[in-house]
């Protein structure tokens, strides 16, 4: 009997370096994706930044930087994510850390601004984690 260069293991061995490699093609196609969940709460959260950063002009300069910033990465972050930019995963990494700052700069004030402002910047970092999975 001659031996067929395709005999059952080879071929097995063939199907399953093939759809392992397809598998890891899915799961490297996938990777950096960020969920879309977070985009309507970083805008909220932006929304509020803004608001706390020209409340907090005056009596808390420090607190309407950060507000600032966060107000940018906020924005940011909801057009990265929406469009799935390549980079959306750190840009959400980056929210999520930007969003627990603020929140923590803002939890210190007894101004309504800043209670409403930290409120939304902690939903915004749970949601950005939340997003990347």
């Amino acid at each position: 009997m001659k031996t067929s260069m395709f005999t059952r293991r080879n071929l097995f061995g063939l199907f399953g370096g093939v759809t392992a490699l397809a598998l890891a093609r899915s799961v490297w196609a996938a990777e950096g994706k960020v969920s879309d969940t977070c985009v309507k709460t970083c805008q909220e959260c932006a929304a509020a930044c803004k608001n706390c950063t020209a409340c907090c002009k005056v009596d808390r300069p420090e607190c309407s930087a950060m507000c600032d910033a966060c107000h940018h990465m906020c924005s940011v972050c909801a057009i990265a994510v929406s469009k799935q930019y390549a980079n959306a995963a750190q840009i959400c990494a980056a929210c999520e850390s930007m969003c627990r700052q603020c929140a923590e700069m803002c939890l210190k004030s007894k101004m309504e601004c800043c209670k409403m402002c930290a409120d939304k910047c902690v939903a915004c970092a749970d949601a950005c984690k939340a997003a990347r999975g």
